[in-house]
């Protein structure tokens, strides 16, 4: 999701050079909500996604890991279609706060995971957003019964 202007300023060298490579480093460039690793591509089935284990003494294997990152049966997995989806990982402010930088307001999540984690927020401002932009009664305004 794009950075609206009046905030980019949060954004800037410091962000992309210390705090956004510490906080991914942190969680071991894994998603800290459901495990999905930094950078490959995985089938995705809602928040649910297929780990490939391939080893030379075992060859190649695969589970279903839930939202939550734990391995669950493939018979649980939802009945949504699967997509293949290249994962990055995104730094999410916590408490909705831009340049609140802090590390315990910060966690590493894939898009997924940090556009669920958004989802009430996401609604509240942009419910805002389209109140603003509506032309609002006055309530001092006269009505037609007050007319007559």
């Amino acid at each position: 999701m794009p950075i609206r202007p009046n905030l980019r300023h949060f954004y800037g060298r410091v962000w992309r050079t210390v705090t956004r490579p510490r906080i991914l480093a942190r969680a071991g460039k894994k998603c800290e909500q459901c495990g999905v690793p930094n950078h490959i591509e995985v089938t995705r089935v809602g928040g649910w996604w297929l780990e490939w284990i391939v080893n030379w003494k075992h060859g190649a294997k695969f589970h279903w890991r839930d939202e939550r990152g734990a391995v669950r049966r493939a018979a649980d997995a939802p009945e949504l279609p699967a997509r293949q989806v290249r994962i990055v990982l995104t730094v999410a402010h916590l408490n909705h706060t831009s340049g609140d930088d802090r590390d315990e307001n910060l966690k590493a999540l894939c898009q997924w995971c940090h556009l669920n984690y958004d989802l009430a927020h996401h609604h509240e401002t942009r419910a805002a957003r389209k109140d603003a932009a509506r032309p609002l009664l006055t309530p001092n305004q006269p009505t037609k019964e007050a007319n007559l």
